[in-house]
């Protein structure tokens, strides 16, 4: 379980990233981490992985403040973010020296990976693309087995296949006892991998709640048999009159407009915050 309770951060006093943040993630969700531009998703999974250190409160993975980045919670949690720079070696001494590090680490699983996303072992890290290096990381996070995978947007540099074959290997591999959060803008390459969702805004958690239980309470687009008047709470100001959500007055779940959920939440956030809460 990942626990943060009244969690203040900064880089600057000026700019409060997070003012008396409070999240609670259970084992084994796979989460989608969504904010606008600069709203602190990478710091958040900085944060959980130990890299950051909260300037009060508390981040709590398995029960160990992550700044303390005691062996027992490294040896579960794999963060995969900026992939820019690697040791000059190959992708096979890479994954050999830094897998011993996580003791479920899965060898097979990760030659699985390497060999779907259609990768050499003997290839130089420094000789490949930005999107080859995420797929490296990607694999070699799957791989370890660990219980949880922090993802900063994960299908950044990916080209549409490889997307594909993400989703499937994640679908694949996941366990009961992982949780996975992925920070992302592209919310459509991750909608039906993901059965949380968490949206920040200004320095607070604005939502967090299961995609069924959204699906339960709100219908997105315009339904004539089950939308009645009155019930429309948000509207796109776009060229989609279909971009709507409205309440679910009979409770039987729909699809969730992840995209429209994300943009009322954040134009709306009080509004919605009350639907979830009442």
């Amino acid at each position: 379980m990942i626990k943060i309770e009244n969690l203040n951060f900064y880089y600057q006093r000026k700019h409060q990233v997070y003012d008396s943040l409070n999240l609670t993630i259970e084992d084994g969700a796979v989460c989608a981490l969504l904010g606008l531009n600069g709203a602190g998703k990478t710091t958040l999974l900085n944060l959980i992985a130990g890299f950051l250190i909260p300037k009060a409160g508390s981040c709590q993975v398995f029960g160990h403040e992550a700044s303390f980045r005691e062996p027992e919670m490294l040896e579960e949690i794999f963060l995969v973010g900026d992939t820019s720079e690697f040791p000059n070696m190959t992708i096979a001494e890479f994954c050999n020296l830094y897998s011993g590090f996580y003791p479920k680490f899965d060898q097979k699983l990760l030659s699985d990976c390497i060999s779907e996303f259609g990768l050499n072992p003997g290839s130089s890290l420094k000789r490949l693309s930005y999107g080859d290096k995420r797929k490296v990381m990607i694999s070699f996070a799957i791989a370890t087995r660990c219980r949880i995978l922090l993802f900063d947007e994960p299908t950044n540099g990916l080209d549409i296949p490889s997307k594909s074959t993400f989703r499937k290997l994640i679908a694949a591999s996941l366990t009961e006892d992982q949780t996975i959060i992925m920070a992302t803008h592209q919310v459509r390459d991750l909608a039906n991998l993901v059965d949380r969702i968490i949206v920040e805004h200004n320095g607070k958690i604005i939502l967090n709640q299961q995609v069924d239980h959204i699906a339960e309470k709100l219908i997105f687009g315009l339904n004539p048999e089950k939308v009645e008047v009155g019930n429309l709470i948000y509207k796109a100001d776009n060229f989609n009159p279909n971009d709507t959500i409205s309440l679910n007055k009979d409770g039987e779940p729909g699809l969730v407009d992840i995209e429209s959920l994300f943009t009322a939440a954040v134009t709306m956030p009080t509004e919605i915050s009350k639907i979830f809460n009442s």
